[in-house]
C-alpha cells in the first residue's frame, strides 16, 4: 500500500459553441429525477432518451458512454451523480455538461451560479437541450442567470404552499404531515390522529418503563428487544429511538407544528402530569450526562476500531465508577441496542489510546526500510494488475495514431482537389468522432496507470517523526486524536483479541504540520514478521 502524488493541471482553455460549432467535442450528459417526478414527464430514461436524440443532431458531438445522474432533490448539490460530473469535469474528461434543463441542474441561484464557476473554471460550457443557450457566449450566461432565479422561484413557491397547507391542517388540529408518530394511525376522513390499537399499549408502557421503574432509554429498547418486540418498521429498538418518542408532546393529545399548538386536538396517551415528570427525568439525565460526558476529543479511536463480531465501529464510552469514571470503547451496535445487540467486549480506551501512539511513534521510528519495501511490493502488485491495461493503453495509442493518419490523409486529398467535399466530408466527420471516443478512453487509462505509490521523502519522515515526539510528550487531546486519525487508516482487532493498526503513509514531500492533507493517503499494513522482528508492541498488543 502508498501514497498518491497528487497532479495539478493548468485550466484548460473553453472549447466555444456559439450558433454554428465546429469540431468534436465530448459531451457529458447529466440528468435527475425530481422528487415530485409522478406529475412531471422528466423521468431519468425519458431525458436519456431526449438528451440522446439532441446530441445525434450536433454536429461534431460525441456522447461519453455513460451519463451522470441523481436521483434526488435540486435543492443541493451533494449528490454522488453531479459531484462525479464534477470531478470529471475537472480532470478534463469532456467540453460539453448537456442537462434536460436548467432545474434538472439545480433549483438555488446560488448553488447555479458556483456550478457554472466550477464549470468554466474547467474550460467546460453548459448547453440546456431545451432552453435557447450554452454558457461558451455572453448572453448564453445571462440567460442561465434568468432561468436559474426562475428555477429558485418555483422551488420557493413549492414550498411556501406545502408549509402553509401544513399550517392550516395543524390550525385545525389535524396531523400536518410526515410520518405518524409511534402509537397512533392518521384517521383517513378526519385527517386527525387516533390510537393505534396494538402500538398504543406499547408506547404507555415505555412511558411506565421511564417513568416508574427509572430505566434509561437505552435500558428500555434492550427490554423491549429482549420480549422480541420491534417497532413499526420490524427492526430492533435503539435507544434513539424511545428518546425521539420521549421527547414528542403530541403524546399528550397535543399538535405542535411550528407557531401552531392546539391543545386537546385528538386522544392522549400519557396524561399531562405523567408527561411532565417524564420530560423533568429527561432534561435531569441531560443535565447529569452533560457533566460527565467527556469531550469527543477524549477517545482518540472512535470510529476507527472495527467490532470482529458485528462489524460495526467502536465508539467511546463511559462507566462511573465508585471513585473514578471508566473510559472504554464500545461497539456501537452494543450502545445502541444493549446486549441483545452485540455482546463483543468493551476495550479500555486509555490503554488502547496510549498504545496506539506508542506504535505511531515506534513503527515511524525505524520506519525508513520497512516503508521501502512496502512500497516496492505495492509498486509491483500495481504493475501487475495494471498490465492488461498497458496493453489496452499501448492498443488505444496505435489506434489514435492510425486514424489520426488516415484523417490526415484525407485532408491532403481535399487540399490536393483529390476529393471533393462530399466525399471526404462524412469520413473525416466519423473519424473525428472516433479518435475522440479512443482518447477519452485513453485518459481514463492513462490516470489509472499514473497513479503508482510513491515512497515519502526522508524529509517527510523525520517531519512525522517530529511531530510525534511533540505530541506525545506536550501535544492536547484534540491534536493527538487529530495525529491518531490522520496517520492511522483503521485498528483491526483479530480472533486472538490482537489489536492490528493499519498505518498511513504520506506521499513524497508532504507537509506534517498539524497534519491535514495526510488524510485519504494509501494505507500501509506491515506484516507480522517484519513489525515482529522490529517490536512486537509495534503493531500488536494483547488486550
Amino acid at each position: 500500500m502508498a501514497a498518491t502524488t497528487p497532479r495539478t493541471r493548468r485550466r484548460r482553455p473553453r472549447t466555444g459553441l456559439g450558433d454554428t460549432p465546429t469540431g468534436s467535442r465530448r459531451i457529458a450528459v447529466y440528468v435527475r429525477r425530481s422528487t415530485d417526478d409522478e406529475h412531471q414527464p422528466f423521468s431519468i430514461d425519458a431525458q436519456i432518451t431526449a438528451l440522446t436524440s439532441y446530441i445525434n443532431s450536433q454536429p461534431g458531438w460525441v456522447a461519453l458512454p455513460e451519463p451522470f445522474s441523481d436521483d434526488a432533490s435540486g435543492a443541493s448539490t451533494q449528490r454522488p451523480g453531479l459531484q462525479r460530473a464534477l470531478r470529471a469535469a475537472r480532470a478534463g474528461r469532456f467540453d460539453v455538461l448537456l442537462v434536460y434543463r436548467v432545474d434538472r441542474f439545480s433549483r438555488r441561484l446560488s448553488d447555479l451560479l458556483d456550478l457554472l464557476a466550477g464549470l468554466d473554471d474547467a474550460g467546460v460550457a453548459f448547453v440546456s437541450a431545451t432552453e435557447p443557450f450554452d454558457t461558451s457566449t455572453s448572453i448564453g450566461r445571462m440567460l442561465v442567470q434568468l432561468l436559474g432565479v426562475f428555477a429558485e422561484f418555483e422551488r420557493e413557491t413549492i414550498i411556501d404552499r406545502v408549509v402553509n397547507g401544513m399550517n392550516a391542517k395543524a390550525a385545525k388540529g389535524k396531523w400536518p404531515g410526515g410520518h405518524r408518530p409511534f402509537g397512533y394511525l392518521v384517521e383517513p376522513q378526519t385527517q386527525k390522529l387516533v390510537p393505534h390499537e396494538s402500538e398504543a399499549p406499547i408506547l404507555r408502557e415505555i412511558v411506565n418503563m421511564y417513568v416508574n421503574q427509572r430505566l434509561g432509554t437505552r435500558a428500555i429498547a434492550d427490554a423491549l428487544n429482549r420480549r422480541g418486540v420491534s417497532n413499526r418498521q420490524g427492526k430492533k429498538w435503539s435507544g434513539m429511538t424511545i428518546g425521539r418518542i420521549l421527547a414528542n408532546p403530541v403524546y399528550t393529545g397535543d399538535i405542535l407544528y411550528g407557531d401552531v399548538h392546539v391543545a386537546d386536538a385528538h386522544p392522549a396517551l400519557a396524561d399531562r402530569d405523567t408527561w411532565r415528570r417524564v420530560r423533568d427525568i429527561a432534561d435531569a439525565r441531560a443535565d447529569a450526562h452533560n457533566q460527565r460526558a467527556m469531550s469527543d476529543s477524549d477517545y482518540h479511536l472512535t470510529g476507527l476500531i472495527t467490532c470482529p463480531y458485528c462489524g460495526s465501529k467502536y465508539i467511546g464510552t463511559s462507566a462511573k465508577g465508585r471513585n473514578r469514571t471508566y473510559r472504554y470503547y464500545t461497539c456501537y451496535s452494543r450502545v445502541r441496542y444493549g446486549a441483545h445487540g452485540c455482546d463483543a467486549p468493551r476495550l479500555d480506551a486509555t490503554a488502547m489510546d496510549a498504545a496506539t501512539l506508542q506504535a505511531l511513534y515506534d513503527f515511524y521510528g525505524n520506519a525508513d526500510q520497512l516503508i521501502a519495501d512496502a512500497i516496492t511490493r505495492a509498486q509491483h502488485h500495481h504493475r501487475e494488475t495494471n498490465a492488461d491495461r498497458r496493453g489496452e493503453l499501448d492498443a488505444l495509442e496505435t489506434a489514435i495514431t492510425a486514424k489520426t493518419a488516415a484523417r490526415d490523409r484525407y485532408r491532403t486529398a481535399f487540399e490536393n482537389g483529390a476529393m471533393d467535399e462530399a466525399d471526404a466530408g462524412p469520413r473525416l466527420r466519423e473519424l473525428r468522432a472516433e479518435i475522440d471516443a479512443l482518447t477519452v478512453r485513453r485518459d481514463e487509462i492513462a490516470d489509472a496507470i499514473e497513479d503508482e505509490p510513491a515512497a515519502p521523502s526522508p524529509a517527510t519522515l523525520d517531519r512525522i517523526r517530529e511531530h510525534l515526539a511533540n505530541v506525545i510528550a506536550d501535544g492536547t487531546s484534540a491534536e493527538r486524536k487529530a495525529t491518531i486519525e490522520q496517520l492511522i487508516a483503521e485498528i483491526r482487532i483479530t480472533d486472538d483479541e490482537k489489536v492490528i493498526p493499519v498505518f498511513r503513509v504520506p506521499g513524497p514531500d508532504e507537509a506534517v504540520r498539524a497534519m491535514p492533507v495526510l488524510v485519504g493517503r494509501a494505507r500501509l499494513e506491515p506484516s507480522r514478521h517484519q513489525s515482529m522482528s522490529a517490536d512486537a508492541a509495534t503493531t500488536t498488543h494483547k488486550l
